[in-house]
């Protein structure tokens, strides 16, 4: 191989192709294309798994890093569907203009996204602050045969206690609050409060403490006294950080905006 360097373009170009040609080529071809698609199918699962063990443990309404990734991961995949036209056009057509075209295509569109995916990253540096890694989906944690017991007495005394301790601590005001820390308020085990809440209240901890902040700014925007509050300010009272995140957590508990609720309400 070394002395095709010293050989002139015709040749290097046919050495090129009939190198391309050979059975260890498109052995390598192959397998890139097994092991891309193993890797995006695993991207996939690494982020549903994410947003399950985030949905179960962490109550910050701002799920758009996860939303993100897995739109880049989308586009990433999108993408290669050029370099397949790419193969399929050097199969059929060999090396030549059609090809380079869209290699040129193929380069350009790379580029683009990953320009994108950095603009987006540094403008959003929570997307490198991941979900705990040791977290565990809690349907992996909890024996099959025990997630179909009702709940007994016990179960539901903890249910009401939980509940009761929510209205009168209110710990959902803090918009960092986690599983962790309401399982060291209520001394409850971290996993015995997941099994709880997830299972036998069959609610996400993200939806179950967003329901009682929904509950507390409805209260809010329906009292006249503080009628000079803004959404902004109340939602950041209750315990969100997003007015987009609780405008849609909002209607989707309400029917209704925040806005039309407090009219409606006044």
């Amino acid at each position: 191989m070394s002395g095709i360097y010293f050989e002139d373009r015709a040749a290097k170009v046919s050495f090129i192709n009939a190198m391309n040609q050979t059975s260890i080529m498109q052995f390598f071809y192959f397998l890139f294309e097994f092991l891309f698609q193993v890797y995006f199918i695993a991207s996939f699962l690494v982020i549903r798994k994410s947003k399950t063990v985030y949905l179960e443990n962490y109550t910050n309404p701002n799920i758009s890093t996860l939303n993100a990734l897995y739109k880049i991961t989308i586009l990433y995949y999108l993408l290669h569907f050029i370099v397949l036209i790419r193969w399929l056009v050097t199969f059929i057509f060999g090396w030549g203009e059609i090809r380079a075209w869209i290699v040129t295509l193929d380069g350009f569109a790379f580029l683009f996204c990953t320009c994108w995916y950095l603009f987006t990253a540094l403008n959003n540096p929570e997307l490198f602050r991941g979900v705990n890694s040791d977290l565990r989906p809690i349907t992996g944690a909890i024996p099959k045969q025990k997630l179909s017991i009702p709940a007994d007495d016990e179960k539901n005394k903890q249910i009401e206690f939980l509940k009761d301790f929510m209205l009168e601590k209110e710990p959902h005001l803090d918009s960092s609050l986690t599983i962790q820390d309401l399982s060291e308020q209520v001394k409850i085990p971290v996993k015995d409060l997941s099994t709880l809440i997830n299972l036998y209240m069959d609610k996400h901890f993200f939806d179950f403490v967003n329901e009682y902040r929904i509950e507390k700014a409805m209260q809010i925007l329906k009292d006249s006294s503080q009628k000079e509050l803004t959404v902004l300010e109340i939602l950041y009272q209750v315990g969100f950080n997003s007015k987009s995140s609780f405008n849609t957590s909002f209607k989707k508990y309400t029917g209704k905006t925040p806005t039309d609720f407090r009219k409606e309400a006044l």
